[in-house]
């Protein structure tokens, strides 16, 4: 899985927009500048984040030999692996909100 950089672009835009009208205001409402400022920051913080890498080559040919010494088929294979290099790809953080 990757990061979907469309829906963490958008919401980042969203959060742009809300920041902007709030200091448009005369009557600024400071909550709400915060909130904005943190979600920007959650934002920020995720695009920092690097994504996952997966195992090498050597690390699959290795994995490939141990499954065929065990005498285990595909599906063994491919059950190891999503064991051992299978996660999550990075996502942000929401604080609550869907």
């Amino acid at each position: 899985m990757t990061t979907d950089w469309k829906a963490l672009c958008a919401e980042l835009a969203e959060n742009v927009r809300y920041l902007l009208d709030c200091v448009a205001d005369d009557d600024s409402d400071p909550v709400a500048i915060m909130e904005c400022v943190q979600h920007l920051g959650a934002t920020r913080d995720a695009l920092a984040q690097s994504e996952p890498e997966g195992p090498t080559v050597m690390e699959i040919i290795a994995l490939a030999d141990e499954i065929e010494a065990e005498e285990l088929g595909q599906v063994d294979l491919v059950r190891r692996a999503l064991a051992r290099w299978g996660r999550p790809a990075i996502q942000p953080e929401t604080n609550g909100q869907t």
